[in-house]
């Protein structure tokens, strides 16, 4: 049941500062698949619409036609309006302005939304009149979002030069952070503020302890991903799956083990998948062997395997980290989006195979040690 709303109208923001390798193709990561079935920007999204906070703007440096399709399937009953940096510095002050007029909203609120951030509603109602929300981490208190009267908000903008509104606006969270007008409100939820390639896999790993957690934050504060109805998954007479989680219409003949399985996923007989995360839409062919890997999403059609059979990929006793990608360092190796390994294909720990290579250039190298890279040339 939704609760009072934080705001009146909500912008959401992003920043393109992590280092994720082929992850990073993810427009400001608010399209990158987070859990088995959902993506970034549905966290914060479903956070807002439980509160009835209506209607919604998002801010990308590209690709909003791509997002805007994305949200308006999840949420097709609320206004969600998408602005690319182009559009921002020339269309967005105005439409704004009607915005918050044709509602008659008196405040608004800016959240980051290019990381998970899902919360409850603040315990503390009324809200201050200027409120940091924050969220609690190990090693500090993070701000997730701002909530301020649109008069000053308006005020802030309209000193700002058209030329750098975009980025005036992607810094906004952190600059009134450290304004002295601002109280801070702590949010209670699930965060993940930053993390590097390997902080992305421990995250998902680490969902196999907090099921439980995440399972009761869902019934409270539901993500509603735009997917397609009820297509569940399936396992077979010849799978064997433990301590896993498992997206949406994902079929597994193999074995999986300690590992997250996005959805779209087809595991063929005698696969082995351990301790990794397999992206949306990828088909491991049959007796493929695969640890301590992540495997990015793969969009073309999979009726045949993009993973060949009978592979081996990945390591937990790598002997060097990666010569050109120092982040990859602990045994991780990463595969990037639409990669199509040959069968028999041998790939080491600590390895980076770069996205949409083409099939001739896996062929020919598909063979790679311990801390090696296959990128495109150039």
């Amino acid at each position: 049941m939704g609760e009072e709303r934080v705001c009146d109208i909500a912008l959401i923001i992003g920043k393109q500062d992590k280092d994720l390798l082929s992850l990073d193709v993810y427009t400001h990561h608010y399209l990158l698949p987070f859990t088995p079935r959902v993506r970034t920007i549905d966290f914060v999204v479903s956070s807002l619409v439980n509160t009835k906070v209506n209607p919604l703007l998002v801010l990308t440096p590209e690709d909003a036609d791509l997002l805007h399709d994305y949200l308006v399937k999840g949420w097709p009953e609320n206004e969600i309006y998408v602005f690319d940096k182009h559009k921002t510095e020339m269309e967005f002050l105005p439409f704004l302005e009607t915005l918050q007029s044709d509602h008659r909203g008196k405040t608004i609120g800016i959240f980051y939304g290019h990381f998970p951030n899902w919360f409850f509603p603040p315990a503390k109602r009324p809200l201050p009149t200027y409120a940091v929300l924050c969220c609690e981490t190990p090693q500090a208190q993070v701000p997730v979002g701002v909530v301020l009267p649109f008069r000053a908000f308006q005020e802030g903008i309209r000193a700002t030069s058209q030329t750098n509104l975009y980025d005036f606006l992607e810094g906004l969270i952190d600059t009134l952070a450290q304004e002295k007008r601002m109280q801070r409100v702590r949010l209670l939820g699930y965060f993940r503020p930053h993390y590097t390639i390997e902080e992305y896999y421990q995250i998902h790993m680490d969902m196999l302890e907090d099921y439980y957690f995440l399972d009761h934050l869902n019934s409270l504060v539901p993500v509603r991903p735009f997917t397609l109805p009820n297509i569940v998954s399936r396992t077979y007479r010849s799978s064997h799956v433990i301590n896993s989680l498992v997206g949406e219409n994902v079929h597994i003949y193999g074995r999986v083990e300690n590992s997250i399985i996005f959805s779209n996923v087809i595991v063929d007989k005698k696969a082995v998948i351990k301790n990794s995360v397999i992206l949306p839409g990828n088909h491991i062919g049959s007796e493929a062997h695969i640890e301590h890997t992540l495997i990015d999403e793969f969009s073309l059609e999979n009726t045949v395997p993009n993973i060949g059979a009978k592979s081996r990929i990945g390591s937990l006793s790598a002997i060097r980290p990666n010569e050109k990608f120092p982040q990859l360092s602990s045994g991780l190796t990463v595969i990037g989006k639409d990669v199509v390994l040959p069968e028999k294909s041998v790939i080491g720990g600590n390895c980076y195979v770069e996205s949409f290579l083409p099939p001739s250039v896996l062929k020919r190298h598909h063979v790679l040690r311990d801390g090696e890279s296959l990128v495109h040339e150039g």
